[in-house]
């Protein structure tokens, strides 16, 4: 939080200047928002971090600027620190926030408004951080799960193969879905892959994951990839078993016991329709998809 406040300010004192001199940006930027996010948002601040910043303007706006420049896309440098600036509309991160796309919630539920000149930032910011609606942590939940047992299942046959970079691709996805599912379960939205698990351990389904990946991290130093051994003995596998029912008692313990998750390979389509027709704004009185009535 210190951080988040210590760039925050800086920002509010760097960027009139920064904008009044700017040949394009001083044009547009009193009529937008302009919103801190990524790593420095997240209180990372470190010699690999930047400072990243959202301008959000009208679709209007945006037109306007991009006939006067050739890129939305703006650099700057404060207090040592690089920074760069992009345009964008706020109809589309409103739009895409209704889909919910859970990267850019994340992003917005850590964000940090420098300007916000219309109230539309704020806005925005407080639809991201609302409580995630129930169809959507069902639906969502629902989904990563079914592909988790997919891509476990897709590390059989290399495992008795040997095929020590298949294995290592479908497990990486196993995982990553895994720890979206834990996300999905404890009604987190979840960041770009970059950052999954420094958020999944802070939830409480991410972090009953934690032993299990950290375990699977040591197996692929000790070179477990070229097991010689079936599957069922593989200690990979056995370790991807073990979150798989960490998956399956947090569920049930939440009241989710539906039929897909032992028979999950029936219900893949209905999965993925789930998600993408579910919004983060929930209608009234319908029915979380993946449950049953």
């Amino acid at each position: 939080m210190m951080i988040k406040t210590h760039w925050t300010r800086a920002l509010r004192e760097f960027l009139p200047e920064f904008f009044d001199g700017h040949p394009v940006l001083s044009k547009f930027y009193r009529r937008a928002g302009v919103v801190l996010h990524g790593s420095t948002a997240m209180g990372i601040d470190d010699e690999f971090s930047d400072v990243d910043l959202w301008l959000l303007q009208t679709e209007a706006d945006l037109a306007k600027l991009d006939a006067a420049s050739e890129t939305r896309f703006f650099e700057f440098n404060l207090d040592g620190k690089p920074g760069h600036l992009n345009a964008t509309s706020m109809g589309a991160f409103s739009d895409d926030l209704s889909k919910c796309n859970m990267c850019l919630i994340h992003e917005l539920r850590t964000a940090a408004i420098i300007t916000d000149n219309t109230g539309a930032a704020a806005e925005l910011l407080a639809l991201a951080r609302r409580t995630m609606p129930d169809a959507v942590r069902s639906a969502f939940f629902f989904y990563h799960y079914v592909e988790m047992r997919s891509y476990h299942r897709a590390c059989d046959n290399p495992m008795e193969r040997r095929d020590a970079v298949a294995v290592l691709l479908t497990a990486a996805k196993c995982l990553t879905h895994a720890l979206k599912a834990a996300m999905a379960l404890d009604g987190e939205p979840w960041p770009y892959e970059k950052w999954l698990h420094h958020a999944a351990v802070k939830t409480p389904t991410g972090s009953a994951l934690a032993p299990g990946i950290e375990t699977i991290l040591n197996l692929l130093a000790a070179d477990k990839l070229r097991f010689e051994g079936p599957e069922a003995d593989n200690p990979i596998s056995r370790e991807m078993h073990g979150i798989r029912r960490i998956l399956i008692d947090a569920a049930r313990a939440k009241g989710i016991n539906e039929p897909w998750l032992n028979q999950w390979w029936l219900h893949m389509d209905q999965a993925r329709d789930a998600v993408e027709n579910t919004r983060w704004q929930e209608p009234v009185g319908e029915q979380a998809p993946g449950t049953s009535s």
